[in-house]
Parts: C-alpha cells; structure tokens; sequence
C-alpha cells in the first residue's frame, strides 16, 4: 500500500521548493502538468501511480495541493515567487496570524509583511493560527481586520486551501494581539545573544568577543517547512523555480 503521507512530502518539496531539481518547469501560478510530476514521484518510488496522488489531493485535510486540467501545483508555502490566479475573496471580519511576541509588537507598529515567504499565511480561526504560532508555550496570535480591509479597498485575501494568501497588512488594520508577552520579546533577544560556551582561556575569549562584535548580525533561519523531510533537504537552500512563459 502506497504511504500517502510520504507522497505528500515529496510533492512538497517538488512543488514548493525545488522542481527544477527534478527538471521540472512550472508556470506562473505554480502549475506542473501531472503527468511530468508523477516521472519525478517515480524517480523515488516507482510504484505510486497518478491516481495515487489524485487520491491523495483529494482526502487531504490540509488541503496544499490542487489538480486543474490536468496540472498540479501546491497551494501555499513556497520558497519562491508565484503569481495569484482568481479574484480575491470576501474574507470574514477577521483572519489571524500564527507568530511570536517580538514578530507582532513590530507588526503592530508598522503593518504586517511575510518574514520568510512572498505572502502572508493568514488563517480562518484564532485556534488555527495558534497551531502555527512559533513561539514557545503560550501561542501569540495577531487579528487582521480583514473585511474592512478589503471592503476599504486597500489589501486583496486569496483562498488557498485552509489558508488565505496576502501581501501585506497596513497597521491600521491589525487589531488586537492575543497571548503577547513581553517576557518572550527578552527571551528572544537574549536567546539571539547566546553562544556555545568553549575552553578558550578569559583573556582569549574578550578578544574573541571584541572581534566579532565587529562581525554582521546573522540573518535568521528561514521557516523549515513541516511537509519536506529533513533527509530531503540536500543542505541547500532552495532555488527558484524557472518559470515557463
């Protein structure tokens, strides 16, 4: 029996990350035709079959992906740039925001742009966005205001799955912040200060020390995507798809 679980990984990765890894070439939406998909799916495990994946699409709670004329293409959670197809909804009163303490007070204050995606994730319920908070116990939710927004004219939401895509929030319509803490915003940044501890004599690590504060700040890791395996990642960053005109 085929393992839909492992299928939807690996479309993952092919769809949201690396298809030009497996010669692929995907349109401006996000689109591969099926047929070229599954050759790739088979170059890993030959026995899955397209009804494999159609079925697999279909029962997927989550949603990621969609079959449309004989194409594939993941829903949300690309590593790269794709273009909105379809009109934008009618969102209801208020969509939320996964995040931490430090990510929504900055929000709060200058409005709301994706931090390692191209679009906003946004989510239907305050109890789904939760799930996607990254911050350590208490999750820390942002409410969009969503509807006034878009009846305002000033941002478009676009369906996808069990998510809503956006480009940007303008902080007049971010509401309120559930579960902000002000202990976290320390413990992140004291966090981002920490470093292993190591032999070097006292006098060796204050040179050390002085010597990289002169060094740029790290930038900080992108977001790990929960559907691609970490045997899968090769250790490299991915690339951008080239899309097909």
């Amino acid at each position: 029996m085929i393992d839909q679980r492992r299928i939807s990984k690996l479309l993952s990765l092919i769809l949201r990350h690396r298809p030009d890894e497996f010669g692929l070439n995907m349109d401006d939406f996000g689109f591969i035709p099926l047929d070229e998909v599954l050759e790739a799916v088979q170059q890993r495990n030959d026995d899955v079959t397209s009804e494999d994946i159609e079925q697999m699409v279909a029962n997927s709670r989550q949603k990621r992906f969609e079959i449309s004329d004989g194409a594939i293409r993941a829903l949300y959670g690309h590593s790269f740039f794709v273009e909105m197809d379809g009109e934008p909804i009618q969102p209801p009163e208020h969509l939320y925001l996964g995040t931490t303490s430090a990510v929504a007070r900055k929000m709060k204050e200058e409005g709301m742009r994706p931090v390692d995606r191209f679009y906003l994730h946004l989510s239907m319920t305050r109890a789904m966005a939760e799930s996607r908070s990254r911050q350590v116990g208490r999750p820390c939710v942002i409410e969009v205001k969503a509807r006034q927004a878009s009846e305002e004219g000033q941002i478009g939401f676009f369906s996808r799955g069990e998510v809503v895509l956006s480009r940007e929030v303008p902080a007049d319509y971010v509401g309120e912040i559930f579960g902000f803490e002000e202990g976290a915003i320390e413990e992140d940044r004291s966090a981002s200060r920490r470093r292993p501890r190591s032999d070097t004599p006292s006098g060796a690590r204050s040179q050390s020390a002085s010597q990289s504060s002169l060094q740029a700040t790290p930038r900080p890791r992108p977001e790990v995507d929960s559907e691609v395996p970490h045997a899968l990642s090769f250790g490299r960053k991915p690339r951008k798809a080239t899309g097909r005109r």
